[in-house]
C-alpha cells in the first residue's frame, strides 16, 4: 500500500469587500467650460463658481484664476450665470481676471 499525502492546508477564502454603488453625477452640459453650479442650503451659498488655467502649487494643483458670482449679489440665477460668462470672456480675451464690482 502507498502512504497517504497528508491534505494541503487550504488558505481561508478572501472576504470580499462591497464596494460603494456608483454615484449618479449631474452634469449641466448648458454651462460652459470652467463654470459651476453651487447649491449649497446649509451654508446658503448659492451661485456660479469660474476657475480657469490650473497652475501647481506646495499643495498640489491650484486654479490661476477663479471668481464667485452669488444669486443674491447679482439679483438672480440669470445675472449671476450670465456674470459669470461675462467674466468668463472677459479674462479669455485679455488674460486677466477684470476687476469686481
Amino acid at each position: 500500500m502507498a502512504p497517504k499525502k497528508k491534505a494541503a492546508a487550504r488558505k481561508p477564502a478572501a472576504k470580499k469587500v462591497a464596494l460603494p454603488a456608483a454615484r449618479v453625477r449631474s452634469v449641466n452640459r448648458n454651462l460652459p467650460p470652467g463654470i459651476c453650479r453651487v447649491d449649497q442650503p446649509s451654508t446658503r451659498t448659492f451661485g456660479y463658481v469660474v476657475r480657469v488655467g490650473h497652475r501647481q502649487s506646495a499643495k498640489g494643483w491650484r486654479p490661476k484664476f477663479k471668481a464667485y458670482f452669488g444669486d443674491f449679489s447679482n439679483g438672480g440665477k440669470k445675472n449671476a450665470l450670465a456674470a459669470a460668462v461675462k467674466w468668463l470672456k472677459t479674462l479669455e480675451k485679455t488674460g486677466k481676471p477684470p476687476e469686481k464690482k
